[in-house]
């Protein structure tokens, strides 16, 4: 990843402004609970519905709370995707049961973001990221990029994730419980809050302690937590692959 140039090419924005954001928390015995402009599951169309798993509906909820309509690009992030709906067909697969070819076309990794796009009638177009424990840091990257080539066109980053099956336990090591929220991202100026982006050269533009790449399902809801708080909320800042990302209030961006 070359870090040096996204920070300092001609063109980037100097912060990307968050317009609207929504999310969904997952916590014990099932229960959800509806942050934001998160649209309501009814408001996804019933066809669309009844294909989506749980991390779909969480996911296309969200996008669809802060872009209804199609004039909005998609970065969909998640680091596992639909593992449960994966697992599942691998399972009928080694017991020799036939793969529900509807369950495998949800089952790949950009099935989210397009449901979103056939949901709210775009044509745009959106990306599918996955980078491990860094995900969601990777998923601001590529909007940021696209919010430099297309300044005019905001960026809606969505990202979904749902805790592993019992299966791959071995491999857990940041389950909150599942987590879905979507942010839509602006290169024009604006209030509230903003992400800042920076090369990490072992200093930091302020007093706050940056957190040393934190895995993405406990940036996340830092993130969620950090956007239903008081806008007066003290900064939030990170480093991961080279970069130092920063989250606050865009008056002290910009002054």
């Amino acid at each position: 990843m070359q870090t040096q140039s996204v920070a300092v090419s001609h063109g980037a924005p100097e912060a990307i402004h968050v317009g609207s954001w929504a999310a969904v928390l997952c916590g014990p015995g099932g229960t959800e609970e509806r942050l934001g402009s998160c649209a309501e599951e009814k408001e996804i169309p019933a066809g669309l519905r009844r294909r989506l798993g749980t991390l779909g509906r969480m996911g296309v909820a969200c996008g669809l709370g802060v872009a209804p309509q199609g004039d909005a690009d998609i970065v969909f992030c998640s680091r596992h995707g639909d593992i449960s709906l994966a697992h599942q067909l691998l399972t009928a697969l080694v017991e020799g049961e036939p793969m529900s070819p509807a369950g495998f076309s949800m089952s790949v990794h950009n099935a989210v973001p397009g449901v979103l796009d056939l949901a709210r009638k775009a044509r745009i177009g959106h990306t599918a990221i996955a980078a491990g424990a860094q995900t969601l840091s990777a998923g601001l990257v590529e909007a940021w990029l696209r919010l430099a080539a297309r300044p005019h066109l905001d960026v809606v980053l969505v990202y979904a994730e749902t805790p592993l099956p019992e299966f791959y336990d071995q491999f857990t090591d940041g389950d909150l419980g599942g987590t879905a929220f979507a942010l839509r991202l602006s290169a024009h100026k604006g209030e509230g809050v903003c992400f800042s982006l920076g090369s990490d050269r072992g200093e930091t533009p302020s007093d706050v302690q940056p957190l040393d790449a934190p895995h993405t399902e406990f940036l996340a809801r830092t993130i969620i937590e950090m956007l239903r708080g008081p806008a007066s909320r003290a900064e939030l800042q990170w480093r991961s692959q080279g970069f130092l990302w920063s989250l606050g209030s865009a008056a002290d961006a910009t002054s």
